[in-house]
């Protein structure tokens, strides 16, 4: 009886062995496949597209594009590539960069918030806030960024 009782015993950590390694294996392919999901979103890629002309150009790289503030504001983040090109990118509030829905008609270049005379620093993100104009932009559609003479599609609106 006693050795039939040990037997019993030596079964059980090895059946926990297994069982934990189970749960560990769904958990991570879970986590996985659950990463995966949220980083495609329900509408397909939400990479964020890139241009290496405006970069060149104006020394700031564009990072997202999100409706905020019930619908009625849009944020438009940078990342500052160079100092100096993105501190005269930033100083023009006579042409900030228009964005445009490319599911509606209609988009806005009427920026709310345009900080000034301060330095940008490299490797910073800053953003700028737009007035939605008749609600061009909407949640979970794409965008076209438009900087002087050039542009930047298919941006994704969060």
């Amino acid at each position: 009886m006693f050795a039939s009782a040990i037997s019993k015993i030596r079964k059980v950590p090895g059946r926990w062995a297994r069982r934990i390694v189970i749960v560990a294996t769904v958990l991570v392919v879970g986590l996985a496949a659950g990463g995966y999901a949220i980083a495609k979103g329900s509408s397909g890629s939400t990479e964020f597209p890139q241009s290496a002309a405006i970069e060149a150009q104006y020394g700031v790289r564009f990072s997202r594009i999100a409706v905020v503030g019930d619908g009625g504001l849009v944020t438009l983040t940078y990342v500052v590539l160079d100092s100096e090109r993105a501190t005269r990118f930033q100083s023009d509030v006579q042409h900030p960069p228009e964005l445009r829905s490319e599911k509606r008609d209609g988009g806005t270049k009427r920026v709310s918030v345009m900080k000034q005379g301060h330095t940008l620093r490299a490797g910073q993100t800053y953003y700028l806030v737009y007035q939605n104009t008749k609600g061009a932009l909407q949640h979970s559609a794409k965008a076209t960024i438009l900087v002087g003479s050039l542009s930047l599609q298919h941006a994704p609106v969060l």
